[in-house]
């Protein structure tokens, strides 16, 4: 079977050409100089194989040019939509004197034609990654406008906002649907969607460095838990540092917001106040308590002996890892994923804590609380943060696992506690 280069990208190219007119705009050859289709053919699905098959040269989003395109006023009127309609965002607006400053970003922001024409792949063939990243850019513009941002770098913030995920646009789709597994090779792709977006940007001077490397830190962490290169405090850039925190923020928009409303964001950003600027974290918890939709939503759903159950699962994660670290002999405790794991599962009992709650006894937080739905459903939501994290911790040993050798004491003590917490995070 011959290799196949970028398979996942050019299958949304193509496709976009059974839909729309998209022309070669400039000759597309290979990388042994062969021209493989001319100035002005059109693209569709029947071109894939030819594509598909050779490493292209230009790129392809420089030779191409498709009808009804992505647009700075396209861009900016699906925003101004967002905004009038998505109930989600209401709650933003009490901290702003208005919008036009949000929207002028879209229409002010850089956006050369084969970016565009990237993002009109992602609109067409892609929706969810669009539709995220427009959302996303909209906290992200929010937040640096509390970040008292000057106004020339706001079109900057929403090219950063907009362009962050374009990686995805060159990864298996499958990967990327909610509850598919992941294996570690699987995970490493996942994981590299940064570095191909920064590589992307980079060609271009209007988005590099400063657009390119915000883009690069968008899934970093303040203490050091984030990826790809695992960056901490100020080695993560300005934009860098609101970048991620937008992209946290509207991770749980789009997955809890039907549900909790506001109310597990609320919890997720007093639990995550080393990984965020602290200064925007209080500002959004101010914004959050200051409505009734901080409230916690479905609590009437909520029963004492679930909360207590899963309580308990997470309280025996943590006292299996002490249990696995403490019989680590000295040197095998300083190997590089046994510190990894200590210090991931140090900083969480740390912030549980900080939070009013001890790790080794966390269903007796239920106890006389059994009647108070609002309680037990604010409890429940610290609960599902915790795991989430605890989980989080999970996918990045296993991402991690050539750090130490097969036969590794190290790794010995690491599986022992990883087979028994995924048991124990995976349980109703």
């Amino acid at each position: 079977m011959s290799e196949h280069y970028d398979e996942h990208y050019i299958n949304s190219v193509t496709a976009l050409g059974d839909t729309h007119e998209v022309v070669v705009t400039q000759a597309i050859f290979t990388r042994n100089g062969i021209k493989l289709i001319d100035r002005g053919a059109r693209i569709n699905s029947a071109m894939r194989e030819k594509l598909v098959r050779h490493k292209l040269i230009p790129a392809i989003d420089e030779c191409l040019s498709v009808t009804d395109g992505v647009t700075n006023a396209s861009l900016r009127d699906r925003a101004r939509e967002i905004l009038d309609n998505e109930p989600r965002f209401q709650f933003f607006r009490p901290s702003l004197p208005g919008t036009a400053r949000l929207l002028n970003a879209f229409y002010a922001m850089p956006l050369n034609a084969p970016l565009a024409f990237k993002l009109t792949v992602a609109r067409e063939r892609r929706p969810e990654i669009f539709e995220h990243s427009v959302q996303m850019t909209l906290i992200t513009l929010m937040l640096a406008i509390k970040s008292r941002l000057p106004e020339r770098d706001l079109a900057s913030v929403a090219a950063a906002g907009m362009f962050h995920d374009i990686g995805e646009l060159h990864i298996d789709p499958a990967l990327l649907r909610p509850g598919h597994p992941l294996d570690p090779d699987a995970m490493r792709h996942v994981y590299a969607h940064p570095m191909t977006a920064y590589l992307i940007l980079q060609t271009y001077p209007a988005f590099h460095p400063e657009i390119s490397t915000a883009v690069f830190e968008h899934h970093e962490r303040l203490d050091g838990s984030g990826y790809p290169r695992g960056l901490k405090g100020e080695e993560i850039g300005r934009l860098g540092q609101i970048l991620m925190l937008a992209e946290a923020v509207n991770a749980l928009f789009e997955k809890s917001w039907h549900t909790h409303g506001a109310a597990r964001l609320a919890v997720m950003l007093k639990m995550n106040r080393r990984k965020f600027d602290p200064e925007l974290i209080n500002h959004l918890v101010r914004l959050l308590n200051s409505g009734e939709r901080a409230g916690p939503g479905g609590a009437g759903n909520v029963s004492s002996e679930s909360v207590a159950a899963q309580l308990n699962q997470l309280a025996e994660v943590f006292r299996l890892w002490r249990h696995a670290h403490h019989t680590c002999p000295p040197g095998v405790a300083e190997e590089p994923l046994v510190t990894f794991v200590n210090q991931r599962l140090t900083d969480l009992e740390r912030t549980l804590l900080e939070t009013g709650f001890q790790p080794d006894e966390l269903a007796a937080f239920t106890a006389g609380i059994e009647n108070d739905s609002a309680a037990l459903a604010e409890i429940q939501l610290m609960t599902s943060e915790s795991r989430r994290q605890a989980c989080d911790i999970l996918k990045e040993v296993h991402r991690r696992w050539t750090a130490l050798r097969d036969d590794s004491a190290g790794r010995a003590a690491v599986e022992y506690w990883v087979t028994r917490a995924q048991t124990l995070l995976q349980a109703d």
